[in-house]
């Protein structure tokens, strides 16, 4: 069956080009290349042209062989380097060693570039529509197809149904080339990742070296974090069309093989058979401005909680202006906004526990309480790692957004998953905190403070600590990260330097090459310029990476209180907005406005 409905959709996605397009005269010629097993008499992989600058790319992933892989062009007398061509054959046969061919079709001739650099992973995703049209006007939007995934040496890893393709992520959805969650059919453990249906596809477009992600990660699993996401790159062809270099990655989920706690989510859908949970009412504070509210919460009316709703929590810090958009959360009494990661369908008294619990925890570091009263609530050694590997990457989001918190049952809060540093490793320029995060030399996550959105949009700092800020100041805490750095956290991020810098980035080059021409990167499509400057890109990144462990080795035993000051009028002029907000939001309380839109 898989192989049925790979051919009739990989055959409906390669010829409805032709007939769309027909052979009249003003309409573009199409051509692509695909892979045909003749033993299981399956076409699989489809690789259409792209047009840059004039030329007419066809990025070949690894996994296509270029001997049996043929090449397919419409219309009428065409010929290829001047050999007619009547009908489809191997790229081997077709263009013989060049990498460059004069195609003519209707009289019209088409440079065609062959590129076949990578190394890597490639999946190829045929959509019920053919397009992404509707995914990219609505990032929620949700589309079934086929995927194929196959490894490099182009042997499959999952070959069937896809349940569903859709956007994902915050600021990088906005970026041209998007970011998507998929969704199989069944469990498939890619890669040896874990089984699992959820998987994501990280863009990285905001990051020319395509390594930051894979850096954190390989640091935070060498380090022994609990939960942390596995990666493998890969490149992704979507309808035929090359989308570029990705990171095919595990979820943040609760499932035994990702986040392995009790699942809440499964139990309030136990605790209420014949239910439709997702289309229950919602209570408490879900408006427009309700991130903004402190000890406000909101949540699903579930009739019934399960016995136990001590554990099974993935919670996750957020911005005020994204809080809205989410079902579940809460906000704490210093501002902070938390949504749900699982259960996302939270009760009222699940609400009430989880947020109750943390904010136990967030008075206890804001007091500086002695770290073994810290430790009945929090387990303050992932507190450490989860500090020290984002104080390494200088990632300007921890303690804001994608900072993730989980709650087992039977036991105090941990810190992490890791998450999300695309803009790390020296990656954003922007002046956040007076603080400089281009400068590995310089001590960042410690001196975060709060990003927080007033009313009037994105004025976006308030004078008070993040939890890193605060906890750093506490002598013990330092004491405890000094001894999880020393004792197996900088030998994990030299080892991650040097693998990654290694054998990762050699495999990733070629990939890196055609993402580069497919989504002008570099503003160039030269191979060899594109190759020194990824080279350049890496190696800056890397280096970065070895500043940044030498300046942390050199100083976390000290309490660092240093912390760079806003500038007076800013600072001063953002007092008053902040003012005018906090008046605000007491209307919002006393006029019972809390869920106006």
């Amino acid at each position: 069956m898989k192989k049925l409905t790979a051919l009739l959709l990989a055959l409906v996605m390669a010829f409805s080009a032709f007939a769309m397009l027909g052979y009249a005269d003003g309409q573009p010629v199409t051509a692509y290349v695909a892979q045909y097993d003749e033993t299981e008499g399956d076409v699989d992989r489809v690789v259409n042209w792209y047009e840059v600058n004039g030329k007419y790319y066809i990025f070949i992933p690894a996994s296509i062989d270029c001997d049996t892989a043929k090449f397919y062009v419409s219309g009428s007398n065409v010929t290829v380097n001047g050999a007619a061509y009547t009908e489809a054959k191997s790229l081997t046969e077709a263009f013989g060693e060049k990498t460059e061919a004069a195609v003519v079709s209707d009289g019209v001739t088409y440079n065609v570039v062959i590129l076949k650099e990578s190394k890597v992973a490639s999946v190829f995703i045929a959509t019920e529509s053919g397009s992404l049209d509707a995914i990219h006007a609505d990032k929620s939007h949700k589309e079934k197809g086929f995927i194929e995934i196959v490894n490099a040496d182009g042997e499959i890893e999952y070959d069937g149904v896809l349940d569903q393709i859709k956007g994902r992520g915050n600021s990088t959805w906005e970026m041209e080339k998007k970011p998507y969650n998929i969704k199989l059919d069944e469990k498939a453990n890619l890669f040896g990742m874990g089984k699992s249906k959820k998987w994501s596809l990280i863009a990285n477009h905001g990051d020319a070296s395509l390594i930051r992600n894979a850096l954190a990660y390989e640091a935070a699993k060498r380090a022994g974090m609990e939960y942390t996401p596995l990666f493998v790159p890969v490149d992704v062809y979507i309808n035929g069309n090359y989308e570029g270099a990705y990171l095919l990655t595990t979820r943040i989920e609760v499932d035994k093989t990702r986040i392995n706690i009790q699942n809440l989510e499964d139990a309030n859908e136990e605790a209420n058979p014949d239910v439709d949970i997702e289309a229950l009412p919602r209570g408490g504070a879900y408006g427009k401005y309700a991130g903004l509210l402190e000890n406000t919460m909101k949540w699903v009316e579930i009739p019934n909680d399960p016995e136990d709703i001590t554990g099974g929590y993935v919670i996750e810090m957020e911005l005020a202006n994204r809080y809205a958009g989410e079902v579940s959360g809460f906000v704490t009494s210093r501002s902070q906004p938390f949504t749900m990661k699982s259960p996302e369908y939270a009760s009222k008294a699940q609400m009430e526990y989880i947020s109750s619990y943390y904010q136990k925890v967030e008075d206890a570091i804001y007091a500086s309480v002695d770290m073994s009263e810290l430790n009945g609530i929090l387990d303050v050694e992932s507190m450490a790692q989860m500090y020290l590997i984002n104080e390494w990457c200088s990632n300007m989001d921890a303690s804001l957004t994608s900072t993730y918190f989980y709650k087992p049952v039977g036991e105090p809060l941990h810190a992490g998953p890791v998450w999300d540093f695309d803009i790390a490793f020296g990656n954003n320029d922007l002046d956040r905190f007076g603080n400089d995060y281009t400068d590995p030399y310089k001590w960042t996550v410690c001196y975060n403070r709060m990003y927080r959105n007033t009313v009037f949009g994105k004025w976006d700092v308030e004078e008070k600590p993040t939890i890193y800020n605060v906890i750093c100041k506490n002598g013990d805490f330092i004491a405890k990260a000094d001894r999880v750095w020393f004792d197996y956290m900088e030998k994990a991020v030299k080892e991650t330097i040097t693998y990654i810098g290694g054998d990762y980035v050699n495999a990733l080059e070629g990939s890196a090459v055609a993402n580069a021409i497919r989504w002008n990167i570099f503003g160039t499509t030269d191979v060899e310029t594109i190759e020194d400057k990824f080279e350049a890109e890496t190696a800056s990144v890397l280096q970065f990476a070895r500043t940044k462990a030498s300046t942390i080795s050199s100083g976390i035993g000290q309490v660092q209180n240093n912390a760079p000051e806003t500038n007076f009028v800013v600072k001063a002029f953002k007092g008053i907005l902040v003012g005018v907000n906090n008046l605000f939001e007491k209307a919002i309380v006393l006029f019972g406005l809390e869920n106006m839109e």
